[in-house]
């Protein structure tokens, strides 16, 4: 389950660039990523700040090694759940579901909805090197923001990536990431619903839970 086309789809994207695993080798590649870029907004800047605190941690020589996977992805954890709004993902992943869910119910659901997500893709990060990432636009409307982005491929192949943020407490987060006019929540919200409908809502909480169980 929770293995569709478009979720695959959403899967192999994020982890090459939702999560920011970007590694822009010298000026060159540098000066390659700001062509046609437009000029960084606040919500762009976040976005930014997300990708150097995942390279940081990619980078740091004390972090390298199969021995240093549990440490570095640990970190890598952390750094995710700062630029991820996880409760906003959950409640929209669940849609009308979430509003007869009770408080401890939210609850659970927020922490197996992250576990999920960084279960994914953290791994999957570490795979990625060397692409290139532009930033194009930025839209506000009040305290939501659409960042613009298209990553650039080995062989100049690009993917389209926005992200979708919201402001909480002041700092812009995402709640959503379009890849290619895909969008995971929505994705997510498709695979709950199917769920939910052949079996129930108590089944899918069992079977994210199996899956925060699994190494």
């Amino acid at each position: 389950m929770l293995k569709s086309s478009p979720y695959k789809l959403a899967v192999l994207a994020i982890a090459i660039a939702a999560f920011s695993v970007v590694l822009l080798a010298g000026e060159t590649r540098a000066d390659e990523a700001r062509a046609g870029e437009t000029k960084a907004g606040e919500a762009t800047n976040q976005v930014k700040m997300g990708i150097e605190s995942v390279l940081n941690i990619l980078r740091d020589p004390a972090l390298k090694g199969d021995e240093k996977i549990p440490e570095r992805r640990v970190k890598l954890r952390q750094a995710i759940g700062e630029q991820f709004d996880f409760n906003e993902m959950s409640r929209r992943s669940l849609a009308r579901q979430w509003k007869n869910r009770s408080a401890e119910e939210r609850t659970e659901f927020v922490d197996l909805f992250s576990v999920l997500m960084e279960k994914n893709y953290v791994g999957k990060i570490e795979a990625y090197t060397d692409e290139v990432i532009k930033y194009k636009k930025e839209d506000i409307d009040d305290d939501f923001a659409n960042v613009k982005t298209v990553v650039v491929m080995k062989r100049k192949k690009e993917i389209a990536i926005n992200y979708r943020l919201h402001k909480v407490a002041g700092k812009w987060r995402v709640y959503d990431v379009v890849v290619k006019g895909v969008s995971l929540i929505n994705t997510y919200r498709q695979q709950f619903r199917s769920i939910i409908k052949r079996t129930s809502y108590d089944e899918l909480v069992k079977i994210l839970r199996r899956k925060k169980n699994e190494g």
